[in-house]
């Protein structure tokens, strides 16, 4: 999209929600804007992918677990499983911790390597945050560091996830890179986005493909249920954004 218009889009959005038109735009949003209809598409094809994968008992990990949409269908399927949430923001991580007693909160960001990092705080959108700095000028941000660690150095050798989300607009490729070990010892369901935001850190089609299918041997599937995927179809996939959303499994 055009930056200035991008802005123009910005600066209605703020003075609506300021008005108290927040929900309807919403529901405008939901109908008509075709990136968010895929998303509302996903979120009931993700819903539905959890129902079969998932059992009692099942673990699972969700990066970048922000309000807990997903956290809360998981618990449905998988009440007996030991779930642990990452969230750097840290009063949707204190937030999580109150709505989630089971789960083990991690108030953190993941990568492939650990430390400590800026992160971009977008307060008029917290979905966008993140460790780059993608919105306009526009949008309200504060600069704050948070943790990031590793999976692979972060979790117990007997932790063995059914299933990790991850969505953390754009950095996905590096929470895969430093959770290999992880992945290749429990062979899990993987579902990730790979959108736009993956430009913002130099990542490519290319490299995610190779990753996943070929290191991590795992076929990767739109939510729409097509696949496995060839890297010639990913690659216009991401160049066309006509999926975002993916899940991938042995």
């Amino acid at each position: 999209m055009d930056p200035r218009v991008e802005k123009q889009l910005a600066q209605v959005r703020r003075k609506a929600v300021d008005l108290g038109l927040g929900p309807a735009l919403k529901l405008v949003r939901d109908t008509v804007v075709p990136t968010a209809r895929r998303n509302r598409n996903d979120d009931r094809h993700l819903a539905l992918l959890l129902s079969f994968v998932l059992r009692e008992n099942s673990n699972c990990i969700d990066v970048g677990a922000h309000r807990g949409d997903v956290l809360r269908t998981i618990l449905q399927h998988a009440p007996r499983g030991r779930h642990i949430a990452y969230e750097p923001l840290p009063h949707m991580a204190a937030s999580l911790t109150t709505d989630f007693p089971t789960v083990q909160v991690r108030q953190a960001a993941l990568s492939d390597k650990p430390g400590v990092l800026p992160f971009t705080y977008v307060r008029s959108r917290p979905a966008y945050s993140g460790l780059r700095d993608r919105v306009p000028d526009t949008e309200d941000v504060e600069q704050i560091e948070v943790a990031v660690e590793v999976l692979d150095e972060a979790l117990p050798t007997d932790y063995l996830p059914t299933l990790i989300k991850v969505d953390v607009e754009g950095a996905e490729y590096g929470v895969f890179r430093g959770a290999r070990k992880l992945i290749a010892a429990s062979r899990p369901h993987l579902v990730f986005e790979f959108g736009a935001g993956a430009r913002d850190y130099g990542t490519t089609a290319d490299e995610m493909y190779e990753l996943v299918d070929s290191d991590l041997g795992l076929r990767i599937f739109d939510l729409d249920g097509d696949g496995p995927y060839t890297l010639p179809k990913f690659r216009d996939t991401f160049e066309t954004g006509r999926h975002f959303n993916f899940v991938a499994h042995p």
